[in-house]
């Protein structure tokens, strides 16, 4: 596994590296990743070895649910598994994985995506494989005091609905919450219903009503408060590693088709950041130590860069270059007047 000489070929690889890294070994040499090269191929669709081995090689593996059971409180771990079942199933991934690569390792060149293949998305598993065991720190005491203050907000918000209801209800259940909304509160004649006969309480009809009734807007900001509690707040310092005391989200170089990396268990790419409470959220998150902090970077303007550099237009070229404000430039020249 440490031989530079030696090219690693795996399906989802930067999973291995990662078990592996859990017991000191460090993989080194070329990487050639199946998964990522088909997804450069194919983005829109399913790039699983069970899928890829129909699709490339017509043939269908052992599945993963015949050695551990399907999904639910039954299923095992792949530990349990006799040891002669998990030799068969490990031997064939390993094969099959090798056979996929030169099955689909003439896709990237009919394709075009072999460059992006070599020099972006192999390059950046190591780096992954890094800023997922390296983690993040979270102030855990920070998180459960917000939790209080998000608790106390949240009971106050039932009491002002329950006011302006004129009646207690159970303002989570859609079947409660529409006959009060649409037929007590008559806030619109024009209700959409449900294929299950209810009124529709999604928010996009509630922010649609937001300015026909007070209720509206507090049932908006109790449904807000309640998701952040349960996916952030308490749900965060439950996914605590208890070895290295830190989170560690997944990061995905397969799921986004546009390309962009997405993260998962837990998603930290989407904690709100516009409001206070998401604010409150992202305080948590800590530098692991005095000698660290947090830098926070952000493309400006990537889209008309990219613009700037496919047209190749003059005026673009010279404002990006000259550090000046495109928006502004494009302006004067609009309505034919001095940038000042």
């Amino acid at each position: 596994f440490a031989d530079e000489n030696i090219t690693k070929i795996g399906q989802n690889i930067k999973y291995d590296m990662l078990m592996l890294s859990n017991y000191g070994i460090e993989v080194k040499g070329r990487l050639y990743d199946t998964m990522l090269a088909h997804y450069l191929i194919q983005p829109e669709i399913k790039h699983n070895l069970d899928f890829l081995c129909e699709i490339y090689l017509n043939y269908q593996k052992i599945e993963t649910e015949e050695l551990i059971g399907g999904k639910g409180k039954n299923q095992i771990t792949m530990r349990s598994v006799p040891v002669e079942k998990l030799r068969d199933y490990a031997c064939e991934d390993a094969d099959l994985t090798f056979q996929l690569k030169h099955a689909i390792d003439p896709d990237l060149d009919k394709t075009g995506v072999r460059e992006l293949f070599e020099t972006l998305e192999m390059p950046l598993v190591p780096v992954l494989v890094h800023m997922e065991n390296a983690g993040v720190k979270i102030n855990v005491q920070e998180l459960k005091a917000y939790a209080e203050v998000l608790r106390e907000q949240i009971i106050q918000l039932e009491k002002d609905i329950f006011e302006l209801a004129g009646e207690e209800f159970n303002i989570s259940s859609p079947k409660q919450l529409g006959p009060i909304l649409f037929e007590k509160l008559k806030i619109d004649s024009n209700v959409k219903m449900t294929k299950t006969k209810q009124y529709s309480t999604s928010e996009d009809v509630l922010v649609r009503l937001a300015d026909r009734h007070p209720i509206v807007n507090k049932i908006l900001e109790f449904r807000g408060l309640k998701k952040l509690l349960s996916t952030y707040v308490e749900a965060l310092p439950t996914m605590v590693n208890p070895k290295t005391g830190k989170i560690h989200t997944s990061f995905n170089q397969a799921i986004a088709a546009t390309g962009r990396l997405s993260s998962v268990n837990p998603n930290l790419q989407n904690i709100p950041i516009r409001d206070e409470s998401g604010r409150e959220i992202r305080k948590a998150f800590i530098p692991s130590d005095d000698e660290h902090v947090f830098l926070s970077a952000d493309y400006s303007q990537i889209e008309l860069r990219v613009m700037a550099a496919m047209s190749q237009d003059e005026e673009m070229l010279k404002a990006f270059n000259e550090e000046k404000d495109i928006h502004s430039i494009t302006a004067a020249k609009i309505y034919h007047v001095s940038e000042k």
